[in-house]
């Protein structure tokens, strides 16, 4: 056992928790930074770009909230939206100061900064290593330790590169910033985003929000063949590389989706069909076709053929709910930055692809940061600790986590569990998972790599039942999540979704979500409110009739259906909820017969 002191330990070393160790270290406290791969060199933005909100302190910055929060779909909130614009505005700033140069043209006050994800990670890296953070590389986490009095007091894991060495931090404060959960969909730089941070926080005690807005898909190239069963499918494109301006055709040649408007939802209603769908090779950027034709060859038919891939909460809205300014979660000591939290007051309902999500990793990192070092004064010495239990970490390991993993990407990855939900489909996820919950939690586990991929495994499946009960619980279609059974915005649930539990997950509707003063909407460009409410991907009114319909071949269950399909383990959830009911779904014992 390899045992480390510290003030502040941060898990997770892409830009997030780059940035609260930078802010912690700031601020005075020893930092460790333990990251599941390389710090600097892994996760999705290491393989791709990013893109960063940067609107400077004018008129536009309140038109972007206003556009931001109806795109969200009400569930933003304005205050936070103000303050993410502030401290990027601010750190974007700092790193052209720095010596940070961006590309592209009007390169010097963009209203969205572009980056080389891997020249911005090893920016990050070298800033931490000035500022006197150490950096544990290949040293995942597998569980959080506290005091007697459940205070977060460090984490345990193992070493990759030293024969799986199990090593303990103890820290005063913790932040958690290992990234979202992607369900080893296959995109670059995701193998690494398996839930591990959201099930460790969960079984400390922290809350979750926002798990029903967890189903974002990217359109990319079909480079690779993709393999379930825990073996990522090694497309090598990154998801930011997605074609959303590409013109769509299916075999046929029929046009699915013209470049630059109309929905992506007639391409994945194909490929859901089984029939394949290409963009037209011209349409894709200059770097992206050179890349396809050094992997293929050159297409002399001129199209790419392309695959739909799951982004999860990476991409989406979902995470460990935070609830204070400094990014704390309900869990003393514990503090939360980027993908792991839930994005809601930012995005709301839909995905941050358009700047937000970098944007939030950068703020939401230096806050975390600060809080945690603020937290850590307040310890002046630890006490006795012990690891947090959890599941996938027994003695033997008795059923293959591969198995585990097989399962719980068959009822997310398909467009058909995700991309389009109702009653039924939701029900038979849960039946099938939760089934699965008992040996995962007690006979998944063993040593050395065994374990790594039992947590992993674990992970992944409590995460993908969190994701299922939220959406059963929000009877209604509201940005990415969509429900083919409730086709339209239900104007009572601008509510917010708080989601937990291990053995027995429960829902419940959280605060209503703050409401934007009707002047500020009103002062927005009537050219933007026309192009947000002909987004049909982001509904803010009821959909048209048919708009959110099955896709061919997609049966919606009636009643009687639904009811024979729900099996006895999933009966206690309610048909109806409503968002004022303060429990969604509670444990089976207490539910009626």
């Amino acid at each position: 056992m390899t045992e480390f002191d510290a003030d502040v330990l941060v898990l997770g070393g892409g830009p997030a928790g780059a940035w609260a160790a930078l802010a912690a270290a700031a601020a005075g406290a020893r930092v460790v930074v333990a990251d599941k791969a390389r710090c600097g060199s892994s996760g999705p933005t290491a393989h791709g770009g990013v893109t960063l909100w940067n609107i400077p302190t004018d008129g536009a910055r309140e038109e972007v909230v206003a556009q931001s929060y109806l795109h969200g779909g009400g569930l933003g909130d304005p205050e936070w939206m103000h303050r993410v614009l502030e401290e990027t505005h601010r750190r974007v700033g700092q790193l052209v100061r720095d010596g940070f140069r961006f590309q592209g043209d009007h390169a010097e006050r963009p209203a969205r900064v572009y980056l080389d994800g891997a020249r911005y990670l090893g920016r990050l890296r070298r800033s931490l290593v000035v500022a006197g953070v150490r950096i544990l590389d290949h040293h995942p986490a597998l569980q959080l330790i506290t005091d007697g009095d459940g205070v977060v007091s460090g984490a345990t894991g193992v070493a990759l590169r030293d024969g799986f060495r199990a090593w303990t931090v103890r820290a005063r404060s913790v932040v958690l910033a290992t990234g979202g959960c992607a369900f080893l969909s296959g995109g670059a730089g995701t193998d690494v985003d398996t839930g591990d941070g959201l099930l460790m926080g969960a079984e400390a005690g922290a809350e979750l929000s926002g798990m029903e807005f967890s189903n974002a898909y990217s359109l990319v190239p079909c480079a690779a063949p993709f393999q379930l069963g825990g073996a990522p499918g090694r497309s090598g494109f990154p998801l930011d590389r997605s074609v959303p301006f590409a013109t769509m055709y299916d075999e046929a040649r029929e046009v699915l989706h013209g470049g630059g408007s109309g929905s992506r939802a007639q391409v994945f209603a194909a490929i859901a069909d089984g029939r394949r769908v290409y963009a037209a090779l011209a349409e894709l950027p200059e770097e992206l076709r050179a890349e396809l034709e050094r992997r293929t060859g050159p297409d002399p038919t001129g199209r790419v053929p392309m695959r739909a891939v799951l982004e999860g909460t990476v991409r989406g809205t979902g995470g460990v709910r935070l609830i204070g300014a400094d990014c704390a979660t309900s869990v003393p000591g514990l503090y939360g930055a980027g993908d792991v939290t839930t994005r809601e007051p930012i995005t709301g309902a839909v995905s941050g692809f358009g700047g937000q999500n970098g944007a939030w990793a950068i703020s939401s990192g230096v806050w975390a940061g600060a809080g945690a070092a603020r937290f850590a004064r307040t310890r002046p010495t630890l006490g006795r600790v012990r690891p947090v239990p959890g599941a996938g970490l027994g003695a033997r390991n008795r059923i293959d986590p591969r198995a585990v993993v097989g399962l719980v990407q068959e009822h997310t990855l398909p467009l058909r569990r995700s991309y389009w939900r109702s009653d039924g489909s939701l029900r038979d996820s849960i039946g099938e998972l939760d089934a699965m919950w008992p040996g995962a939690e007690f006979d998944l586990g063993g040593s050395g790599a065994h374990r790594l991929r039992a947590r992993q495994a674990a992970a992944l499946l409590a995460v993908a039942r969190w994701t299922k009960y939220s959406a059963l619980a929000r009877t209604e279609t509201r940005g990415m999540h969509r429900r083919t059974d409730h086709p339209g915005v239900g104007n009572e649930w601008r509510v917010r979704l708080v989601s937990g539990g291990l053995s027995s997950v429960w829902v419940r509707s959280g605060h209503a979500a703050p409401a934007m003063a009707a002047s500020a909407v009103a002062e927005i460009a009537p050219a933007t409110l026309d192009r947000v409410a002909s987004n049909p991907e982001v509904p803010l009114s009821a959909p048209e009739p048919g708009r959110l319909s099955s896709p061919r071949g997609l049966r919606r269950p009636g009643p009687q259906s639904a009811r024979r399909s729900v099996p006895e383990v999933v009966r206690p959830v309610p048909e109806v909820v409503r968002p004022e009911s303060e429990v969604v779904r509670s444990a089976p014992e207490a539910a009626p017969a």
